[in-house]
Parts: structure tokens; sequence; C-alpha cells
């Protein structure tokens, strides 16, 4: 029986699950916790954006640099890829033949974004939900649209 792993995943940590194959249920092989997917920008850095001079018009005073992605978000990002490199590893030792990702749409994104093509071309079927919590019940019940459990 080919394995196919279950990645349930959100901004604050996942869950990897194996499925038994149909109709006999979920084995939960790994938890990740990531805690700085729950704190604020804040929480996380405290530093300001940089300064830069104005080239454009010879103006000598500073002005502030933009900052395209919050603490926060290179976070969420950061642990994307972390998850992404765990997925990666899994697949080039045989842990898994099939894939299935369950994520709130924006982390699901980040996810799809930073799994190698190789990876990416496991993945069997995608779920744009937050079931961090859900037990494995309503967990079999949600994947019943994408894959047998």
């Amino acid at each position: 029986m080919a394995k196919t792993w279950i990645v349930v995943a959100h901004e604050a940590g996942a869950r990897v699950f194996e499925s038994r194959g149909t109709g006999g249920g979920l084995d939960l092989l790994e938890e990740i916790e990531h805690p700085l997917g729950r704190a604020r920008d804040g929480e996380i850095d405290t530093d300001r954006p940089g300064r830069s001079f104005r080239k454009d018009s010879g103006d000598p005073r500073r002005a502030a640099m933009s900052r395209s992605e919050g603490p926060h978000d290179h976070a969420v990002a950061g642990f994307a890829r972390d998850l992404a490199e765990r997925l990666h590893q899994g697949r080039v030792t045989n842990q898994f033949r099939h894939l299935v990702l369950v994520a709130p749409p924006r982390f699901l994104g980040l996810l799809r974004q930073s799994l190698d093509t190789p990876t990416a071309d496991l993945v069997i079927g995608s779920l744009n939900k937050d079931l961090a919590r859900a037990d494995e019940a309503e967990l079999i019940e949600q994947l019943a649209e994408v894959v047998a459990v």
C-alpha cells in the first residue's frame, strides 16, 4: 500500500498524519509547534525599519524605508519553508508516496510556494480549511472531499 501523508497546518504549527488506508483512520506521526505564529509584530521585533537617503531629489534628509513584510509574516513564511523542508526530507527518504495538504488559504499558498517540484508533484489533494483543532473523526469527515481515509 502506498503511504499517504496528510499535513494539517496553520501559522502556529502542524500535525503530520499517515493514512492507514480506506476506513483505517489516521496515525499521528509528528506534531510541530511554531509559537511565533501566534505572536504579534511587536512581540517578535521591536526594531523600526531602517532609513535611507533620498536619491532622486538630491535631498540630504533621510527617509524611512518601508517594510513590505512584517515580522509576523516573515516568521510564518519561514515556518512554511521549514515545513516544506520536512516534507522534502520525508520524500527523499521514501516515507510517503502521496501527500495531502490542509491549511487556511493564506498558509496553504505559502506552503505550496515553498515545496520543491518533486514534492509538489506528490500532492494528490488539498483543503483550504483551518482544521488545526479538529479531532481525528472531524478530519476524516472533512478529508472525504479529497481522499479516502
